[in-house]
């Protein structure tokens, strides 16, 4: 084995697993040996584009064999990789180009001409014909006398997240030279990597996402073990069955979204398949219905199911072991290693056991500050705790309960959508004067976006017209699923809408308000 290869990476198991499946994408499969072959020829192509280690590029990806070799090549050569979600618009994926100071954009948009000008720089493009604009990935793969190369098992990833201003900010990759601790976070990397336990040469489906953290963490620990990912996109609840029975998975992680449309299939058809495979089902991103939790075990057995709980600010903070599942019903867990949780109210005073308040957590990963901007202040972050914007407390055995949120994010099958980006968009629209976004409930997604538009005077404009106007303005999935049109919105004595009124009688009735 070549000592210079960091243990779990694929450059590791080129060596010693060289003919050992790391990705299956349909019928297409993907050697240790080919991924890290095809990642050393694509990282010497971007090199003599240009890119060196400190830069970023941004990767705008649905799932496919494509990421995982240029991701490989982009940790080769030391460049950042900036999470771009391909649902949304043009401008909005420009704009996180720009604002992360991205060198360009990678992207298998099926036609990606319109990226040569949006003025992103370099351009890398998946599955074009010959002599199209941009860098082509099939050119890339033909780069010849590629040196071998070496990288971190972990990628270095810049997420972008929204606050209540809904102006998109980047979260960067963990400094190690900020880290005073390596024993904590050491331990709570130990912690996290073994929630849910993956087993060597583990099989996993990969169903979610790669511009979240949560997918190219399920990849990364798939990998760590000399396992085998196995990709699922679109997703589609019978296929996710017939390809756990097909290639005998063994872990998976899945939003609730995911799930309740596998629970709402059929006994007839869930009986097609043998699931029997599968040891870790792991959920979380959004609330789990505890019905959803029973059928799961009810089906697939008592210690199988797992819940997290985390934010991109802070990484991973907690966790429900199977165990707890039923005996702790609602609870989204116990801190992992190294994380601290404490319920706090406005001014930071931490509250006992039991009273409900603000969540705040300590980890080791806590950002000190957005990308480009300055340090955050103590009404986010003070003596190391983030205040996450959830609502909730801890009972008397330190399980924590997440009962609200204070933010405004809504939170629809496991994606984020913020309400101020919406509202900014409609009230831009000539006819609407005012609007304030909601979440309410979904039996399928667990929340929508519902806007509430005050129209300007004289004018009624519908909600087909919105939605028109709209139309790349907003990626289709943050429009509203909804309008009320109202003469005025209900406001505190200082102006500010009071949201609190309006989801009231929307989630009358129900256990949690969000």
């Amino acid at each position: 084995m070549l000592p210079e290869a960091e243990r779990g990476t694929p450059e590791y198991w080129a060596a010693e697993r060289p003919d050992a499946t790391a990705v299956i994408s349909g019928d297409t499969t993907l050697t240790y040996s080919e991924w890290n072959d095809r990642a050393d020829r694509v990282a010497e192509g971007l090199s003599q584009l240009g890119l060196v280690a400190g830069d970023r590029l941004g990767m705008r990806f649905h799932l496919g064999i494509e990421w995982f070799v240029i991701q490989r090549a982009l940790q080769k050569i030391g460049v950042a990789q900036v999470a771009v979600n391909w649902k949304l618009t043009a401008d909005e994926a420009a704009y996180i180009v720009r604002d992360s100071e991205a060198k360009g954009l990678a992207c298998n948009d099926t036609d990606p001409t319109g990226w040569h000008d949006a003025d992103v720089g370099l351009v890398v493009t998946v599955g074009q014909e010959p002599g199209s604009p941009g860098v082509r990935y099939e050119d890339l793969l033909d780069t010849a006398d590629a040196p071998t190369r070496f990288g971190p098992l972990r990628a270095s990833m810049v997420l972008y997240t929204s606050g209540t201003t809904g102006a998109p900010r980047g979260v960067p990759p963990l400094d190690p030279a900020s880290v005073t601790d390596l024993d904590r976070l050491f331990r709570y990397g130990a912690s996290v990597g073994s929630v849910p336990p993956y087993p060597d040469e583990a099989v996993t489906l990969l169903t979610l996402p790669i511009h979240h953290g949560a997918g190219p963490m399920i990849a990364t620990a798939t990998c760590a073990n000399g396992g085998t990912a196995v990709l699922l996109d679109p997703y589609d609840a019978e296929e996710a069955l017939r390809l756990i029975d097909r290639h005998g998975v063994q872990s998976w992680t899945a939003v609730p979204t995911m799930l309740l449309r596998i629970m709402a299939l059929p006994e007839d058809v869930l009986d097609r398949y043998d699931l029997s495979s599968l040891t870790a089902l792991t959920t979380g991103a959004a609330a789990v219905p505890q019905t959803l939790k029973e059928w799961v075990i009810e089906h697939l057995g008592p210690d199988v199911l797992w819940e997290s709980y985390g934010a991109s600010e802070a990484g991973m903070i907690s966790y429900t072991a199977p165990e707890h599942q039923l005996s702790k019903p609602g609870t989204s867990g116990i801190p992992f290693d190294g994380v601290e949780i404490a319920i706090v109210d406005e001014q930071w005073n931490r509250l006992p056991a039991g009273e409900t308040g603000e969540i705040a957590v300590n980890t080791p990963t806590v950002l000190k500050g957005y990308l480009g901007r300055d340090e955050l202040g103590e009404d986010t972050i003070k003596d190391g705790f983030y205040r996450t914007g959830d609502v909730g407390h801890l009972d008397e055995d330190g399980f924590l309960f997440i009962t609200d949120r204070i933010k405004d994010m809504i939170v629809a099958g496991g994606v984020n959508i913020y309400p101020a980006e919406i509202e900014k968009a409609i009230v831009e629209h000539p006819d609407v004067e005012d609007c304030a976004v909601i979440g309410i409930p979904h039996d399928d997604f667990g929340e929508q976006p519902l806007a509430y538009v005050v129209p300007r005077s004289g004018s009624s404009p519908t909600a087909d017209d919105i939605l028109a106007f709209l139309d790349g303005r907003l990626a289709s999935y943050k429009r509203p699923r909804g309008f009320e049109f109202v003469e005025s919105l209900p406001t505190s004595p200082m102006g500010k809408v009071l949201k609190n009124d309006l989801r009231a009688p929307h989630w009358e009735g129900r256990d949690r308000s969000v």
